[in-house]
């Protein structure tokens, strides 16, 4: 074979190489990520946002009816609860939490008793990373504020 035909097929291989990678990055980047989300009756926000198989949730408290009369264990149990449900409707569970965000009204008092139940409800083989830190709430009888990140 000829230099002149072996420099026009190497030529034609790479040209027809990058036309066909400039398609795919142009096909690839054009298309917009899906994005799915549930329990959006708050005016506010989602309850959860599903997108590239990260769930994300809204900080979530104890029931609101509750509340008045409610002290830190209810609310917790009934906080990581909700959670339970929202990453089942979601298509996953706690053993694939990939980051918790907890807010105590009071975390002299109740980071103790708030670890004791964490500790019992989270997956021991398959703990994501975690903070917890104090902070004035939304409502004056609100104790604990709990948001999850996890994978689907």
């Amino acid at each position: 074979m000829d230099s002149k035909v072996m420099m026009t097929s190497f030529l034609g291989g790479v040209v027809g190489g990058l036309g066909g990678m400039a398609l795919y990055c142009l096909m690839k980047h054009s298309q917009k990520s899906r994005i799915v989300r549930l329990h959006t009756d708050d005016p506010r926000s989602s309850g959860v946002v599903v997108h590239n198989g990260v769930v994300r949730l809204s900080g979530q408290v104890g029931v609101i009816a509750n509340l008045g009369t409610s002290d830190l264990e209810q609310q917790v149990h009934e906080t990581l609860a909700k959670i339970e449900k929202l990453l089942a409707d979601a298509g996953t569970d706690k053993s694939r939490i990939l980051e918790a965000r907890i807010w105590l009204k009071d975390i002299k008092t109740d980071f103790a008793a708030m670890n004791a139940i964490w500790n019992a409800w989270v997956d021991p083989k398959c703990k994501g990373v975690r903070y917890c830190v104090e902070s004035a709430l939304a409502r004056e009888t609100l104790l604990v504020e709990i948001q999850i990140v996890a994978a689907l």
